[in-house]
């Protein structure tokens, strides 16, 4: 702190080097050797600020009361640095050597703001211990932070230092969430400006931030305070009034979206979109987490943006640069407001989607789009991973539909390509389908368990079933690593979960097909890195038959070896002990592919002619 305190002194002393020029203000240092030490004075502190913010951890929870009073005198040394930034505006002001004080003026200012930022939970705790008693001191500290705030929040200030602002504001609203922070003029300042149409709009990362600020400040619960005193009326009016001025350009293109668009009023068009749905998204994810009630007034808000949404989303079907910005913002709904958004809307809107995203959309997005065609899908394919998650009955009549899409639609176009792409999210959402949903295929009574002592479940839906499990199996012959470990671990993960191996359809024609793939996959060491995880897959399916796996399946596996003469066959045979147990079973499975190997290699190396193969 001492050595903290040395270099303040020198920032806050600049004042009286501050004269008035004919353009505005000039530092009036023009030594080259005072320059040089004001120069690594701002340094210094930039560091010393950064480090103070390290050290706001030490002040909070347990020992907050103990170390009281070195907390607040370093709050109040940084409110007043940052107000001193903000008032005597040091990042406007004209230096000798421009390029090297300019920016070091600018970090300062940034890096006390960020370094108050981080003393945001300080000043949370600080609230909750006085909110009763004599808050005269925290709401000082709160007010005048608001002022440093404030003069920031404009688009001629330089980015850094408006982003250092921005943050400050959003952890004020976030983390310490005082009551009073909405009739602070400054605060009303800021709304006024935000929703202003004719000031000049602020970069985009600083209008979200500052929107979500907002959005915060009348959406978050005020700590301390009981339900009947949130008034969540007349935070529900503002903040209704807030979306509406944010959103008022967004909502007129709903007229517009049917006829044909210029291409320079298209170009605006995707403007506005761009940044709406940028701000609202935003609200939405920081709102996810949050009461009902929070996230109630949020969706009332956001209802008219959203209906917008879905009717200008087939206006643009073929813009894919906004269909993803769009479908983000449709995952960000469901991801955080899907009760509240309610289950006829959210049918109209999956429904929606499933009628626009038609083979030859698909086809068109993934093939000749690249990577924004196939980030559409995957955004489209992530929403649908929400929906075969939700617990009821609710959406389970779209099952059969999001099926056919999956296996009919998408699944063609991206087999036989060796892009990655949206195969990921593609399996995601089968296994989510497959693990969420498996009453769909599998239906078991009750009575039939009892009856029988192992229920032989009935099974519904059984050629998509198949398909899927066909589709899984392909995957095991590709060479993309990432996806064979991804869908190995979703069919572990279904036999763990709901005895996948077990079922008779899996049993009786799916079970040796796929373990003659994954010894193929260890035969060819395309896959090494994965071995460990093959070999106990092999076995987890193996020992559902053991009886069938060593008296059918290895001898034909065996015979249809090619490179290897019948007498080698006979030893790699007798060498595979019929163990069942993991461990020995493992090690058999590894000893045979590798003395495979090493007898093809040892044939391949002679003569031709000399084994008779």
């Amino acid at each position: 702190f001492p050595v903290l305190q040395d270099n303040l002194e020198v920032y806050l002393g600049l004042q009286q080097f501050v004269v008035t020029s004919g353009t505005g203000h000039r530092l009036n240092i023009t030594a080259e050797n005072d320059c040089r030490r004001l120069h690594c004075s701002l340094r210094d502190l930039s560091s010393l600020l950064q480090a103070v913010g390290r050290l706001a951890e030490y002040f909070i929870g347990d020992v907050f009361a103990a170390r009281f009073n070195d907390a607040l005198t370093v709050v109040e040394r940084l409110v007043k640095v940052t107000l001193y930034g903000s008032q005597i505006k040091l990042y406007n002001i004209e230096t000798a050597v421009p390029s090297v004080l300019k920016p070091d003026l600018i970090d300062v200012h940034a890096q006390s703001l960020a370094a108050l930022q981080a003393y945001a939970h300080w000043l949370a705790q600080f609230y909750s211990e006085v909110h009763r008693q004599n808050p005269e001191q925290f709401i000082s500290l709160v007010s005048t932070a608001l002022e440093a705030i404030t003069p920031l929040i404009s688009s001629k200030v330089q980015e850094k230092l408006l982003l250092s602002a921005c943050h400050l504001l959003v952890s004020l609203a976030t983390t310490v969430r005082p009551v009073f922070l909405i009739s602070i003029p400054a605060v009303q300042k800021v709304f006024n400006r935000i929703t202003d149409t004719s000031a000049q709009r602020l970069p985009d990362k600083a209008q979200v931030l500052v929107c979500r600020a907002l959005s915060n400040v009348l959406l978050l619960p005020w700590p301390n305070l009981p339900e009947s005193e949130q008034q969540w009326a007349v935070r529900s009016t503002n903040h209704a009034s807030l979306i509406s001025a944010l959103t008022r350009e967004y909502r007129q293109l709903k007229s517009n979206a049917i006829l044909p668009q210029r291409k320079v009023q298209l170009e605006d068009t995707k403007v506005i979109i761009h940044q709406t749905l940028g701000v609202l998204e935003d609200i939405v994810e920081s709102i996810s987490g949050e009461s009902t009630k929070s996230r109630q007034i949020c969706y009332q808000s956001l209802q008219e943006s959203v209906q917008v949404s879905l009717a200008l989303f087939p206006a643009f079907i073929h813009q894919s640069d906004v269909t993803d910005e769009m479908l983000s913002f449709f995952l960000t709904l469901f991801q955080g407001l899907r009760v509240q958004m309610g289950v006829p809307f959210t049918e109209q809107i999956i429904q929606t989607f499933l009628n626009m995203f038609t083979r030859e959309q698909l086809a068109e997005s993934i093939l000749h789009e690249g990577s924004t065609g196939c980030r559409v899908v995957e955004k489209f394919l992530k929403i649908l991973q929400v929906v075969v998650q939700e617990p009821g009955q609710v959406f389970k009549p779209f099952l059969p539909s999001v099926i056919s899409l999956c296996m009919e639609q998408v699944y063609p176009i991206i087999a036989e390509r060796s892009s990655p792409d949206v195969k990921a999210e593609l399996f995601e959402l089968l296994f989510r389908i497959l693990h969420h949903n498996w009453r769909y295929f599998f239906k078991s009574s009750v009575l039939a368990s009892v009856q029988r002592g192992v229920a032989e479940e009935q099974m519904e839906n059984e050629a998509q079933f198949s398909a899927i499990m066909q589709a899984f199996g392909q995957s095991f012959l590709q060479p993309d690593i990432h996806l064979f470990k991804q869908n190995l671990f979703y069919l572990e993960t279904l036999n763990t979960k709901q005895k996948l191996y077990h079922k008779k359809i899996f049993r009786t024609t799916m079970l040796f097909q796929f373990v003659n793939v994954l010894l193929q996959v260890l035969v060819h060491k395309s896959h090494d890195l994965l071995q460990e995880e093959i070999g106990i897959a092999t076995y987890n399916m193996a020992s559902v038959d053991f009886d069938g796996f060593y008296s059918a399946f290895l001898p034909e596996f065996l015979a249809s070896c090619d490179g290897v003469d019948s007498n080698q066959k006979n030893v790699l045979g007798r060498n595979f002990k019929m163990d069942r147990d993991l461990p020995s079973f493992t090690q058999n499975v590894h000893r045979l592919v590798n003395d495979l190997r090493y007898y093809r290699l040892c044939n391949d190396s002679l003569p031709p002619g000399t084994v008779k193969l």
